[in-house]
């Protein structure tokens, strides 16, 4: 047997047993000699001819049946002719088939073809689609983007390294060719998993390429067709990502009823009904934690972006617990941010934006993000709860270290977060604590308003908990629970059954922070009110108060902005020794009096505009001072 020398050959014997056919020359047997045509092209391909046709019928999985139509289909828009169910009776001998042309031209794969009407003659007729004809007669088609669709792999490039912790392609792999059947695949697992990596990973075996529909962006069955051609043209697989919210899934598995295997990919523990979908479930698990264990994978992750020094890159992973896609996203960014600086190498200032930049959580829902302005030079408190917190700054740093590293997390599986109490009255430091905690580490800080969270509808409060943790965890920020009394002072003897909701309201926050991998603060004015079962399940306490003298002193003197005019006869001393003030009180009568020095001709802050100030500012809460009390300017009040 001859081979083809190129496409065209083919096509052109293919209209040729299209005119015999159409001639109704009875002795000859269509499909017989339409094998003989597609035996040739085989052959032919051996020997590099490609043929778009005998790709198509492979590809698509057609049976002799199916192909016979695509064949006839083809010669008939080749020769402008419609292909009735009468007309492909035509190409069907008795002895070939024990389908009609009726029934053959209505179970049409609609991959391939659509139905159409002429309107004059009220005749219903078969096309191959648009695309699909141009590839069938030889015209190279560029990959086209349609909405929903991501291009997500090719096999021209080179896969990413994939950790040992989640390498499931190969289980998958196995379980679909032992088992016979109809098939839904399910990939299980966080977001940034991997679990897109090792459905091109499985692609890859099957020497594909891997385009990934997200199931949220398809509104129609013709949408999901047309991604559907470019995926055959494209030599694709295709895997549908399910959104993260329970959603109807019946149009979906209607729309893929020919696909022999169906694979999806979630966040969801389970799909709702799967096993009565008719066809073999198989469902797979990406374990976050075994994937954020996988150091190997990490290091290879890292290692393919330049650094400024090789101790920025092991600070970074050290102190971060991204999963792989994050961690990714993190680092393409820090990369453009390095380069649009006009430099190659990724800097820790590169990477703090970057982390902060690529944070997609809604936490602003449920709290307020704090700039993080100031640094540990700037907070004024004792020694003690100073060194506290900078132990608790260094701790953060090395977590991943002692835990990881050095096999900590072996030994204790479970409340591996930092989680704290800030205790002392208002004022005192408590929130630029945490600031400075924050903009030390580069982490983001977001204030929850505890008063706002706790609602009157049983079970409200720990959704709204629940969703603050699972938001803060996709960036690792610093959760600051203010005025946390509110929660913890309901605390009571359970005498009725509203008691037993509010202590389990308590119970679920505490849980929620030892789960928690991050930094969590709890911040009250009144520690008394957490008994001791409650802070043995926090790491630290950090007691601050009011300060005394020379603290004081120092509040003062710092809190003067370097271009305010000052009056040298102002007296720090006096003012430091004479009024017992939290540092928040020094701020605003400072602040005040700076107003009062502004509606001066010549502007400059006095003493007696400051002691103005910090009368304001005791009035607020409830203290009036004698006159003597202010001392030698008594005379001013």
């Amino acid at each position: 047997m001859n081979q083809y020398q190129n496409y065209q050959a083919f096509l052109e014997d293919l209209t040729a047993w299209g005119n015999q056919v159409y001639e109704q020359q009875f002795e000859y047997y269509p499909k017989k000699t339409l094998y003989t045509l597609l035996q040739k092209a085989t052959q032919s391909a051996e020997q590099d001819v490609f043929s778009p046709f005998l790709y198509i019928t492979l590809s698509a999985h057609l049976d002799e049946d199916e192909t016979l139509l695509l064949a006839a289909a083809l010669y008939a828009q080749q020769d402008k002719k419609r292909l009735t169910a009468e007309f492909l009776s035509l190409f069907l001998h008795e002895e070939e088939t024990d389908l009609s042309g009726t029934e053959l031209f209505y179970q049409a794969n609609p991959l391939l073809f659509e139905c159409r009407t002429d309107t004059e003659n009220k005749q219903a007729y078969l096309q191959i689609t648009p695309r699909i004809l141009l590839f069938l007669q030889g015209i190279y088609l560029e990959r086209q983007d349609i909405l929903g669709m991501d291009w997500y792999y090719d096999l021209e490039n080179p896969l990413p390294f994939l950790g040992k912790g989640i390498a499931l392609y190969q289980k998958i792999m196995d379980c679909l060719s032992s088992i016979s059947g109809r098939k839904l695949a399910y990939l299980q697992g966080e977001k940034g998993s991997g679990r897109k990596l090792n459905y091109a990973y499985l692609a890859a075996q099957y020497n594909m390429n891997l385009a990934v529909i997200a199931y949220a962006e398809l509104e129609s069955e013709q949408q999901l067709r047309e991604i559907q051609r470019e995926c055959l043209l494209h030599h694709a697989m295709f895997v549908i990502e399910l959104p993260q919210q329970e959603d109807d899934l019946d149009p979906l598995f209607h729309w893929l009823e020919r696909e022999e295997t169906i694979f999806l990919l979630g966040t969801r523990a389970n799909l709702h009904g799967a096993t009565s979908r008719q066809r073999q479930y198989l469902p797979f698990s990406i374990s976050s934690r075994q994937v954020l264990e996988d150091k190997e994978l990490y290091e290879q992750l890292t290692l393919r972006y330049p650094w400024e020094c090789e101790e920025i890159r092991k600070d970074f992973l050290n102190r971060y617990n991204f999963l792989p896609g994050r961690m990714q996203d993190i680092l393409e960014l820090a990369k453009a941010y390095a380069l649009s600086q006009g430099s190659a190498c990724i800097t820790t200032d590169n990477l703090r934006g970057a982390i902060l930049g690529v944070s997609s959580h809604s936490l602003d829902q449920y709290a307020t993000k704090i700039q993080c302005l100031y640094r540990m030079e700037e907070l004024i408190l004792p020694d003690m709860p100073k060194q506290k917190l900078s132990h608790i700054i260094n701790r953060v740093r090395n977590r991943k270290l002692v835990y990881e590293t050095w096999g900590f997390l072996e030994k204790s599986a479970y409340g591996n977060g930092t989680a704290m109490i800030f205790a002392g009255p208002p004022g005192t430091g408590k929130t630029m604590a945490a600031q400075v905690m924050a903009g030390a580490l580069g982490m983001e800080l977001y204030r929850v308003n505890l008063p706002a969270i706790v609602d009157k509808y049983i079970g409200e409060t720990e959704k709204k908990l629940n969703r603050i943790f699972d938001e803060a965890e996709k960036s690792m920020a610093i959760l600051f629970f203010d005025e946390a009394d509110v929660l913890f002072s309901k605390r009571t003897e359970i005498k009725e059954s509203n008691d037993k909701y509010s202590n389990m309201e308590i119970a679920f926050l505490l849980q929620k922070m030892e789960e928690y991998e991050g930094v969590s603060i709890l911040a009250t004015n009144y520690l008394q009110n957490f008994d001791n079962a409650f802070r043995r399940r926090v790491s630290d306490i950090i007691t601050f108060s009011l300060p005394d003298a020379k603290l004081r002193l120092q509040m003062w003197q710092s809190m003067l902005p370097s271009r305010l005019p000052v009056s040298d006869e102002i007296n720090f001393e006096f003012l430091a020794g004479q009024f017992e003030l939290s540092g928040s009180m020094i701020k605003n009568a400072l602040i005040y009096a700076s107003f009062l020095a502004a509606e001066d001709e010549e502007p400059q802050l006095t003493m007696g505009q400051i002691l103005k100030g910090l009368s304001h500012e005791l009035e607020k809460s409830g203290k009036k001072l004698s006159r003597g009390e202010y001392g030698e300017y008594g005379h001013l009040f």
